[in-house]
């Protein structure tokens, strides 16, 4: 059995950074991770010479924290390429814009911006912390986002606009989303232009050998020999003198505390004993996993940007909700990113390989002209199919959950701490979000070790 004073559940970005905490601060730590590798919901790799990133991937203004800690680990970035017009399919007709709000009719730009303005209103008034507690909490968790919205959006193409928005942020439909749970995710970055901008907003820079360098990094600052990958977790003992965690392997491992950095709705697959307050049992289980799909087009060159074309799309119509230039910083190395979010990725799966490679093509050729039927090479990751994940980018918490579960969400139980981007209270569902929540827990953690 192993003994140390802190042990981390998960070695994602936010498990890794309490962990680089801990240690800065004379912190005995150990970290088990279930996969073979570190980053969780970070993962970059390479594509017929083209660096990707199969999981997250952007940050951006207003995310001091990430940006501290590249420079700290020693990391670059670059800036994501948005030169040029953009491209809008709603309704079966395709058009190009500039700027972040696409150019519709008159009366359709305006119910965009009304409904912008309304959820922007309404989040300025939540607690980044503690959604829950506001008045109004409990009306708004019990409707969706969909309903909601169409006391000013009564078009169905602006909602189309925004359902874009909505697949890609949380891998769901306006319909499935708690109004609650929209509000506090907007409060938490913001505004709603933070999370859907590119120049501006968080999807601004990317980072030099993909995001997971993060976490590789933070790896060999807490000590290669103190992260043991391919240690899933099934079960925490606790109580006042300390935890006790059994790996899947058998091994035990025992702390004064342990954080628990894993997806939300994972949570719920670890056995606690004594078993953990029905308020936290009961999130977990309410929680599920978004559906994503990042799909990657590989090009001899970036002929997009030939045309005067940014790479950007966002389509109403599906299955593919937006793409993005994932070209190299200088444009020598050229790619495509189609991303497939909610209903689409739940049922993506269903498509033969083939089919689905021949739909983005067809689709980027649309947005992007023929010579998008030219790639090099095509891969995909389908983040439902990920075990450790369970899909992706965020959890869902359904309506009905945020307004009378929410207190569980950070609050430790005894020496039991939770982490993870979800735990954010300002960027949630960001990178920015997964630092935040780490530096969280380790000051937790910390004060309550004396």
């Amino acid at each position: 059995m192993e003994d140390t004073d802190c042990l981390v559940i998960g070695a994602g970005v936010s498990g890794l950074t309490a962990a680089h905490e801990l240690k800065k601060r004379g912190v005995d730590v150990r970290v088990l991770e279930a996969r073979e590798r570190v980053g969780g919901r970070t993962w970059s790799g390479v594509l017929d010479g083209a660096e990707v990133d199969w999981g997250g991937e952007w940050i951006g203004h207003g995310q001091p924290r990430i940006y501290a800690l590249i420079k700290e680990l020693g990391l670059r970035t670059f800036a994501t390429y948005d030169q040029g017009r953009k491209v809008l399919e709603v309704g079966g007709r395709i058009s190009t814009y500039t700027g972040t709000i696409p150019w519709m009719a008159p009366w359709k730009l305006i119910q965009i911006q009304a409904g912008i303005w309304r959820l922007d209103g309404l989040a300025r008034g939540l607690a980044r912390d503690a959604s829950w507690t506001h008045p109004r909490a409990g009306e708004w968790d019990a409707t969706t986002l969909d309903a909601a919205r169409r006391s000013v959006m009564w078009s169905a193409d602006a909602r189309g606009v925004m359902d874009a928005a909505m697949r890609t942020i949380f891998g769901a439909e306006s319909g499935e989303l708690s109004l609650l749970h929209a509000l506090a995710y907007i409060r938490s970055a913001g505004s709603l232009n933070n999370l859907i901008a590119t120049e501006g907003g968080f999807q601004h820079e990317r980072i030099h050998g993909g995001a997971q360098a993060i976490s590789t990094a933070l790896r060999a600052s807490v000590g290669e020999d103190r992260v043991h990958l391919g240690r899933p977790v099934t079960r925490i003992t606790h109580d006042a003198s300390g935890v006790v965690v059994r790996d899947a392997r058998g091994d035990e491992w025992r702390a004064r505390r342990v954080v628990v950095s894993v997806p939300i709705a994972l949570g719920a697959r670890i056995e606690f004993e004594p078993a953990l307050p029905s308020l936290r049992t009961q999130l977990m289980e309410r929680a599920y996993m978004g559906s994503a799909v990042k799909c990657f087009v590989r090009y001899e060159a970036p002929f997009w940007r030939a045309q005067g074309l940014s790479g950007e799309a966002a389509s109403a119509d599906g299955p593919i909700s937006v793409t993005f230039d994932q070209c190299s910083e200088d444009g020598s190395v050229a790619c495509l990113l189609a991303f497939v979010g909610g209903r689409a990725a739940r049922t993506w799966h269903q498509r033969d390989p083939e089919a689905r490679k021949q739909l983005v093509i067809d689709r980027l050729a649309a947005y992007f002209g023929p010579e998008a039927r030219k790639p090099v090479a095509y891969a995909e990751a389908d983040w439902s199919a990920e075990r450790w994940s369970g899909g992706g980018p965020i959890a869902i918490f359904p309506t009905g959950t945020l307004s009378t579960h929410g207190a569980a969400l950070r609050a430790p139980i005894g020496r039991v701490h939770w982490a993870g981007t979800e735990t954010a209270r300002e960027c949630m569902g960001f990178i920015e979000g997964a630092v935040e929540s780490g530096q969280r827990v380790a000051d937790e953690v910390a004060l309550a070790a004396g």
